[in-house]
């Protein structure tokens, strides 16, 4: 148990700097949504599919959707493919959480890569890649940097980074 507790604590400590980066701008976000954003853009995506990607239930998933459209992040549409079927849409403040989700990601990335070195966070990822089955590329640093630079600098009242 203690390599789970360790790799849970390490997700944890990612997703509360990605929170406080994000929450002061968005004080209707709960951690939980995070997993509604991790798992690429929404935009156009069905719940189901959602729920699968982030490994949750399509109860909880619906949940977590049904919130961000109470709060005028997103809307939902009939899939054009299937009638029966609806699919999220993003509108303009979810686009702008969206992009503000993924500089905070990229800066955690950046952060990880930074205290680790290059060999020891490719080491990490290739690892992490052949634990879960999942083949996803590690991110491109000079692609995240961009993520950064066309986000700007965090908040100012975002807790500062440990280091």
């Amino acid at each position: 148990m203690r390599v789970l507790g360790l790799m849970q604590f390490a997700l944890e400590l990612g997703l509360a700097e990605t929170m406080a980066e994000v929450a002061p701008r968005h004080p209707q976000l709960r951690p939980a949504h995070l997993r509604v954003f991790r798992v690429g853009s929404l935009d156009a995506v069905r719940v189901t599919e959602l729920a699968t990607r982030s490994g949750m239930t399509k109860q909880s998933m619906h949940e977590l959707i049904a919130h961000l459209q109470r709060h005028g992040y997103l809307r939902r549409e009939p899939d054009p493919a299937d009638a029966r079927a609806m699919r999220v849409r993003l509108t303009t403040p979810g686009w702008e959480l969206e992009q503000q989700m993924r500089a905070a990601s990229a800066r955690v990335h950046l952060s990880w890569l930074e205290q680790l070195g290059a060999e020891r966070f490719d080491a990490l990822w290739a690892a992490l890649r052949q634990l879960t089955g999942r083949d996803d590329p590690v991110p491109d640093p000079a692609g995240l940097r961009r993520i950064v630079d066309q986000a700007g600098p965090a908040p100012a009242d975002a807790p500062p980074r440990p280091t």
